[in-house]
């Protein structure tokens, strides 16, 4: 592992003792919490920094690492391998640390340019950055605005494709009740009367649901939110739900089945009291004679006049495999983009192990690595990397879109996710400003390095040195295959690895949420398509009964009546899954911006294979589940129905 040691704050970002307590002796540490909730570090247990060992005595929060980055320009935290920890002033001195670090706060009427390029002649900045350029601080907010876009995503159009979904089924269910509704108009009952009572009956089913769902998210509320501050630090957060929230959460649904409930019967009692009698009021009978007198099997005229007679039917069918492949597409298309930046992230860095930043100027050779000018520049307040490079570089990947070597002597170029964050095409100019010196810089874009994980810009090592003010044959970087030993000269190191690591971080974590997400679109799935073919029956025992008199096995009237979405079920399942694929892009370019990571949107053919077998397995347990209840339909129900 690697530790970061400080002293007390006194002033500012001071850190504060969540668990056990704070240190009093030299021979104690508090650390941050999350590394040692991820590495199972307990109270009282031993850590070695420098050849001494120290007890934990506590765990800590720091305003300013509540996103654990090691390195600003990391593109995720690191729980697994690095952490914090406080010690005493002595025992903090007795390591005989080479660094310090200052940190100011301005006032409101400061000059702020002038102050840094007078700490800067004065001491000599070997680094600046701003609150603002601190992923650190950043990421937390630019997190809390992902998740809003996430919730308005998916947790607010899919309840309301949801309720709308509901709503049909209660207007299906209404039309069923055609008879009832022409005998009890017939008996007098009024218009008013008849639409209240099934807006009642439409009530009990939000009511219910809304409740349901209010219990369910009060118990789960806390851990379930706990997963959307799993990128930060462990922080002690209660999670409550809104009374305001949950009575607008039965409230709408509620009030949208009413009103499908109350204009349902209102369309009824327009038609003739003796078609709603014999149950024809709300049919089409136009569909009867689609296909009258042409050539083909009495199956499929029958599966064509049954989809084109009940369009909401037919569409509760489509929605049922739509809401499953779409919500399935997320989860695995999320998950295919993490291992794609996994797998293409740090091969498209280069193929160093280990990269090193120095914490001074070198000239002299270092056998086995590439030498490297490194600095820091901003852009509207937004930071990046200038890489100073040889064209023949061996460890640093140069490549750019066309597949051809950037050509460093003669140009300028930035990477891919450098030039997505600041809309950057070749031909461009580009204006940045030297954060210690406040020096604006401009340069022409040549072209653009296929880079997905880091923001840079990259030139020969001469042009970096002009733009920095360096002397020449100066340098402060290393890439190397294997580690080298540079004893104290070492300000930052980075590896290959750390990429990979961060990558798989955030599929540990954000696992649970994702995986759930395609647990319930199976669930969505199953309950849609089991209430559609259950309509199916129901409203077709009838004509299940006359095709048992005339003697057709349940087989064959199952090919009939039940399979007819067979049809429905491929169309639902492929835009199903092109509305996720766009769902996503769309999300991870808004997560590309916030991360400065760029997410290629990736779903593998296993993915695709897998999605569509899921969403069909649905559809087959569903039938399963019906197809008894066709079965169990008597022979007597035509007659039944035509003596009444």
């Amino acid at each position: 592992y690697k530790v970061r040691v400080f002293k007390r704050n006194k002033k500012i970002d001071l850190y504060e003792v969540i668990d056990g307590n704070d240190i009093f002796n030299d021979d104690e540490i508090v650390i941050s919490k999350g590394y040692a909730e991820s590495e199972h570090v307990s109270i009282g247990d031993r850590l070695t920094i420098k050849g001494k060992e120290y007890k934990v005595t506590g765990y800590f929060l720091r305003p300013d690492y509540l996103y654990m980055l090691e390195n600003t320009d990391d593109s995720y935290k690191n729980i697994t391998s690095f952490f914090l920890a406080y010690m005493t002033d002595s025992a903090y001195d007795a390591l005989e640390a080479s660094s310090c670090q200052y940190k100011v706060v301005y006032s409101d009427d400061s000059d702020v340019t002038q102050f840094r390029k007078d700490m800067n002649e004065q001491y000599k900045i070997n680094s600046y950055l701003a609150k603002d350029n601190n992923q650190r601080i950043t990421m937390v907010d630019d997190q809390a605005i992902m998740f809003l876009i996430m919730a308005f995503v998916f947790l607010f159009t899919l309840p309301l494709i949801t309720v709308a979904f509901i709503a049909i089924i209660i207007g299906r269910k209404i039309k069923q009740e055609q008879k009832m509704i022409g005998t009890l108009s017939a008996l007098g009952y009024t218009k008013r009367q008849l639409m209240w009572h099934y807006s009642v009956l439409a009530m009990i089913p939000g009511l219910a649901g809304g409740i349901i769902v209010t219990i369910i998210t009060k118990i789960i509320q806390q851990p379930y939110g706990e997963m959307s501050l799993a990128d930060y630090e462990p922080m002690p957060v209660h999670f409550t739900l809104p009374i305001s929230i949950a009575v607008i959460g039965i409230i709408i649904p509620t009030a949208i089945y009413m009103l499908e409930a109350a204009h349902k019967v209102s369309k009824l009692l327009k038609k003739d009291t003796v078609e709603m009698l014999n149950g024809n009021a709300d049919g089409d009978s136009r569909t009867r004679h689609v296909l009258a007198g042409k050539k083909g099997k009495v199956r499929n005229k029958f599966a064509l006049r049954s989809i084109l007679a009940n369009p909401g039917r037919s569409f509760v069918v489509f929605l049922g495999a739509f809401l499953g492949a779409l919500m399935i597409t997320v989860a695995f298309m999320f998950i295919d983009s993490i291992n794609n930046v996994i797998d293409r992230g740090a091969d498209s860095m280069g193929s160093f192990k280990y990269e090193y930043v120095l914490n001074r100027l070198k000239t002299d050779e270092v056998a086995g690595a590439d030498e490297l000018v490194i600095g820091k520049y901003e852009h509207d307040g937004s930071s990046f990397s200038l890489i100073g490079a040889d064209t023949d570089v061996k460890y640093l990947n140069i490549d750019t879109e066309d597949g051809s070597r950037a050509d460093l002597s003669n140009g300028y170029y930035v990477t891919n996710v450098m030039a997505y964050a600041y809309k950057l095409e070749a031909g461009d100019e580009f204006t940045f400003v030297n954060p210690v010196t406040m020096e604006e810089k401009k340069v022409t874009i040549s072209g653009i390095i296929m880079n997905d994980s880091q923001k840079m810009l990259v030139c020969s090592q001469d042009k970096a040195r002009e733009l920095l003010g360096w002397n020449d044959g100066t340098y402060n970087g290393l890439l190397s295959e294997k580690k080298l030993d540079l004893g104290d000269e070492i300000s930052k190191t980075v590896t290959s690895d750390d990429i990979r690591e961060q990558m798989q971080t955030i599929l540990t974590e954000m696992g649970a949420i994702i995986y759930s997400l395609a647990v319930i679109g199976a669930i969505i799935c199953i309950a849609a398509l089991y209430v559609s073919v259950n309509m199916l029956i129901s409203e077709n025992r009838h004509n299940i009964s006359m095709l048992k008199v005339l003697g057709l096995k349940n087989r064959e009237i199952n090919r009939m009546i039940i399979d007819v979405n067979h049809i429905i079920i491929p169309f639902g399942i492929a835009v199903g899954m092109l509305a996720g694929y766009f769902m996503m892009v769309v999300v991870f370019r808004i997560y590309s911006g916030i991360e400065g990571v760029l997410y290629t949107p990736a779903i593998t053919a296993q993915s695709i294979i897998l999605t569509i077998v899921i969403v069909i397995a649905c559809y087959a347990v569903s039938l399963l589940i019906v197809r008894r209840k066709a079965d169990r339909v008597d022979m007597v129900e035509s007659l039944k129905d035509n003596r009444e």
